[in-house]
Order: C-alpha cells, then sequence, then structure tokens
C-alpha cells in the first residue's frame, strides 16, 4: 500500500524533513501530492491525457521544490505548476486544432482545384497536355505556382482519395519551400488558381486564333 500523510504532520513539515536530506519524506511528499495532482487532473482533462499531465507535474515540481521561494506552502506552490502545466496542455492542443484546420482548409480547396483545374486532365491526352504546357508557362514566371501544380499532378496520378491526394501534394510543397505554412500556402494557392486559369484562358484564346 502507498504511504499517507500523517494525520499528525502538515505536508509543509513532510518537505522540511524532504528538503534536510530524508529520502522517505520525500518518497511520502510525493505520494501525497501524486493523489492531489490526479484528482484534480481528472476533473481538467480528457482521461487519456491524466497520468501524462500529473507526470509532468510531479517532474516539475521534483526538479524545482529545493531552490523555490518557500513564500507559499508546498502544496499552494505545487498546485501552481500543475494548473501551468494544464494551461499548457490546454494551449497545445489549441495549436494543434488551429493546424488541423488550416489542413482541412488547404484540403478543402486543393481538392476543389483538383476538380475545377486539374481532374480534367485525366480525360485526354490533350487536355493532359495543354494542362502541362499550361502549368510549364506558369512556371516561368510564377515558379512556386509551377511547383504547386506539379505537386498536384504528380499526386493525382497515383490516385486515392481527396483527402490522399491533397495531403501528398502538401507535403511535396513544404518539402520544396519549407517556409510555407499551411496558412499562407492556402493563401498562395487562391493566387496561383487564378494565375493559371489566365494561362489556360490565354491558350484558348490561341487556340481559336492559331
Amino acid at each position: 500500500m502507498a504511504e499517507t500523510v500523517p494525520t499528525d504532520i502538515s505536508l509543509d513539515e513532510v518537505c522540511a524533513k524532504s528538503l534536510a536530506g530524508d529520502d522517505s519524506a520525500e518518497a511520502l511528499l510525493f505520494t501525497s501530492l501524486r493523489v492531489r495532482f490526479t484528482a484534480i487532473a481528472k476533473r481538467r482533462v480528457h482521461q487519456d491525457h491524466i497520468e501524462d499531465i500529473v507526470q509532468d507535474a510531479l517532474q516539475t515540481v521534483l526538479r524545482k521544490y529545493k531552490e523555490r521561494a518557500q513564500t507559499d506552502g508546498i502544496l499552494v506552490w505545487s498546485l501552481t505548476v500543475l494548473r501551468n502545466v494544464i494551461g499548457n496542455y490546454y494551449q497545445a492542443r489549441k495549436r494543434e486544432t488551429e493546424r488541423m484546420v488550416q489542413v482541412e482548409d488547404w484540403q478543402r480547396v486543393a481538392t476543389s482545384t483538383t476538380t475545377e483545374v486539374i481532374s480534367s486532365q485525366l480525360e485526354t491526352e490533350q487536355l493532359a497536355w495543354q494542362l502541362e504546357k499550361a502549368i510549364a508557362s506558369l512556371a516561368t514566371k510564377y515558379p512556386r505556382c509551377g511547383k504547386i501544380f506539379t505537386g498536384l499532378l504528380a499526386s493525382l496520378e497515383r490516385g486515392g482519395s481527396s483527402r490522399e491526394i491533397s495531403q501528398r501534394a502538401l507535403d511535396f510543397v513544404c518539402r520544396e519551400h519549407p517556409d510555407l505554412t499551411p496558412n499562407n500556402f492556402y493563401v498562395t494557392l487562391h493566387r496561383c488558381r487564378a494565375h493559371l486559369r489566365l494561362v489556360l484562358a490565354e491558350q484558348e484564346e490561341g487556340y481559336r486564333h492559331g
């Protein structure tokens, strides 16, 4: 059975013994903190993340408690550490959610682009040739746009779901241009779509008058 803090000794007294070099007191201190941290984490975070949160907080306390400014009791100070760990957890989840939204935006736009502009290249060899010519022309003026549509074409040829096609293209472009985040890629893609449509329109006009 895990040790519990005796009723006749406070957590601050246990901490004082631990600071004095009593290993059994330190073990007792962290056993008690674990119980308290776990009870709080169960109310604040998803069940799958409780143990990670508790471990992170306990490791931070272990690393810093001997050098802390002892203006507050050990429990008050430790709960502040736990609160900060939980806050970091929610910030990380928020960033991940924002990143996924950006990726979903990219995938939606890329899929739309593929449907509106690129998917037709599979219909006939003539259309494929026209599209490849347009992309080559686009690349001379806008190299980054050329890379984007080259990646989309290559991914489209490999097949798969719309999500798989767009994700492969995104990975390709990000390798070529590591400065592009999903968010500013979204903006760049809109511009490149407009440029490509213009090149295709100019080609079509040339064919009619050629």
